[in-house]
């Protein structure tokens, strides 16, 4: 049934890809007083394109909870970023009648040269359904701290490092957020009583919405290539970290499979930031909403006119 999860996992991130680009068009035209509060998320309801990101991130989710009923964190996570890296730049690109250049090939070589051989390497095998309060309450206690660190600091500062700050605490949220949601699975199959008795449905509820607020702050408080490499590069970090530390999940820790997980990691994290950060992609999504709007046309109504004008003007000079 592996094969069911990594099917699972590749449309769970083209969807979250399609998702998070309506989004973040529409974050970045909110008022800025709304950050890291409730009504931020009011005013995005209001939004056309925004409801239709939240859309297919219900349907990333459901995707994202099949992937991991039958399979690991530590592979479904990974592989659900890179998807989504993989998805969204392209069709943002081609919406906007723009190609992929040399330095965007560069990073989407590296994502999946890296994903290949982490999985490869890791050779991740899947754990216990369920832990611990104990191993509960760590974590809970880890997560918080690492989402107060990045909120505080996000406040601190300003522009693109305060987008990158919240992007910090959005991952370790969504983090957190999958193991909730891989023990919340397991309840569901035990009946709806035990699913509905159980404390993880509701925590998983809790921290969708505070991961949520967080991210979406993040969007609006500076461009894309601001918040999401952070945000990719946290979410499968405290997933997989939380898969072995409370559900056995197991990684090689071989010497050989060390080396080539360390450089898939690498190859990773440097082609997720290359992505993000590439003329075309900062273009597509800079600090201008109209910009970050790869699913609708330009606007060619205040086009010179042959013979106008602007074209007058123009020729003047």
């Amino acid at each position: 049934m592996l094969v069911v999860s990594v099917f699972a996992a590749l449309a769970a991130g083209a969807t979250f890809a399609v998702g998070s680009v309506l989004q973040q068009n529409a974050a970045r035209q909110a008022p800025a007083s709304v950050a890291l509060s409730w009504r931020l998320l009011v005013d995005l309801a209001k939004r056309r394109q925004w409801q239709i990101g939240i859309a297919s991130d219900f349907g990333s989710f459901g995707l994202q909870a099949l992937a991991l009923a039958f399979g690991p964190i530590a592979m479904v996570q990974p592989l659900i970023v890179v998807t989504g890296l993989l998805v969204a730049v392209p069709l943002a690109v081609r919406w906007r009648g723009r190609r992929l250049g040399r330095t965007e090939w560069a990073g989407t070589i590296a994502i999946g040269f890296g994903l290949a051989a982490f999985l490869a390497a890791a050779s991740p095998s899947d754990g216990l359904p369920q832990t611990t309060w104990d191993r509960w309450i760590l974590i809970l206690i880890a997560v918080g701290g690492f989402m107060a660190v990045g909120i505080l600091t996000g406040r601190t500062v300003k522009g693109p490092a305060r987008a990158s700050s919240y992007g910090f605490a959005a991952g370790a949220a969504f983090g957190l957020l999958a193991a909730l949601t891989k023990a919340s699975t397991h309840l569901l199959s035990q009946g709806a009583a035990t699913f509905f008795t159980s404390w993880q449905p509701y925590a998983m509820l809790v921290v969708a919405v505070c991961g949520a607020i967080v991210q979406q702050s993040a969007f609006q408080a500076g461009p894309l290539p601001a918040s999401v490499p952070i945000m990719d590069a946290v979410e499968p970090s405290v997933a997989v970290l939380i898969g072995v530390f409370a559900f056995s999940e197991q990684v090689s820790t071989s010497m050989s499979a060390l080396v080539f997980e360390a450089l898939g990691i690498a190859l990773l994290v440097i082609g997720i930031v290359t992505l993000d950060r590439s003329p075309v992609v900062h273009e597509l999504q800079g600090s201008n909403p109209r910009d970050a709007a790869p699913f609708e046309p330009p606007d060619r109504s205040s086009s010179p006119k042959p013979g106008g004008r602007e074209a007058t003007a123009t020729s003047g000079n």
